[in-house]
């Protein structure tokens, strides 16, 4: 049986990303269900859970993520049963377009159900380390306020080919402090958002124009942090290659990567060049 996330859910998708160790805390599968409860999704087994995947909706474009199915269940079509409920979900309301980050053992999966690698999301990981202090054409950077978020959505968008103001408030609410904007006045030049995992920090989403701004917003947020030997993990599209020469002389080292995927085409094509991270894997 396929039935949707209730509140009581929770424990046992947070123990279910735990083990594959993705890093993600309670208060992250929290915010996917409160995000798009409609768009969670449990397999029931013999009155058990034994797998979970989850939807979101962007206007136009559909994404999906948190795919997993118990170990001992995996190969009997659960994740194929989880993945065409998340599909028709995100269809219904609205999505011309669906995309997802994929590990490589579960492409094939993707694939039977129509979906085609667009191109590789990189994974650094990296470290707080003393620095110079670094300026750039006196551009100004500030901790990120509520009423930034309808102009850092707007701008976003044309890199991420949608709004999605709706995932940017819920990580402004519940992190604000490591939440920065760079620009003059109400021109926004980039923006950098980050929150806390198991054993350090995610960064992203992180979009901006140039790499001199994604460097400011990087110092602004590490200036923050202030914890020693804290991991710090990224992930970004390969076609960005500004962003990976700055991870590079941040010092930052690349562990891995996942395969990013569509299905059905995108009118807004958004611009991967200026992502410097994701929001995550599971949210785009």
């Amino acid at each position: 049986m396929i039935r949707h996330w209730t509140q009581a859910d929770i424990d046992y998708v947070e123990q279910s990303v735990n083990r594959e160790g993705w890093g993600h805390t309670r208060r992250d599968v929290e915010r996917c269900w409160s995000l798009e409860p409609k768009g969670c999704f449990i397999a029931v087994l013999d009155n058990k859970p034994v797998g979970h995947v989850f939807s979101v909706c962007y206007g136009k474009i559909g994404w999906i993520g948190l795919l997993i199915v118990n170990s001992e269940m995996r190969g009997q079509g659960i994740g194929s049963t989880l993945m065409t409920a998340a599909i028709k979900y995100v269809q219904a309301v609205g999505a011309k377009a669906i995309e997802l980050e994929a590990v490589e053992s579960a492409v094939p999966l993707y694939r039977s159900l129509g979906f085609v690698e667009e191109f590789d999301s990189l994974r650094f990981v990296g470290q707080l380390q003393p620095r110079r202090k670094y300026e750039s054409n006196n551009e100004a950077t500030f901790q990120m306020r509520e009423d930034d978020l309808n102009a850092i959505a707007e701008f976003d968008s044309e890199y991420f080919g949608a709004n999605r103001l709706s995932v940017l408030k819920k990580l402004h609410t519940d992190q604000p402090h490591y939440c920065f904007v760079a620009g003059h006045s109400r021109n926004v030049s980039g923006y950098i958002m980050a929150r806390k995992t198991q054993d350090g920090f995610w960064i992203g989403p992180w979009v901006c124009k140039t790499s001199e701004t994604a460097q400011l917003l990087f110092n602004a947020l590490t200036d923050i942090i202030k914890e020693e030997d804290v991991e710090l993990r990224v992930g970004m599209p390969v076609l960005n290659k500004n962003g990976r020469r700055l991870m590079e002389k941040l010092g930052f080292k690349l562990i891995g990567k996942s395969i990013h995927m569509i299905w059905g085409k995108r009118r807004g094509k958004g611009d991967a060049t200026g992502i410097y991270g994701i929001g995550g894997p599971e949210k785009g």
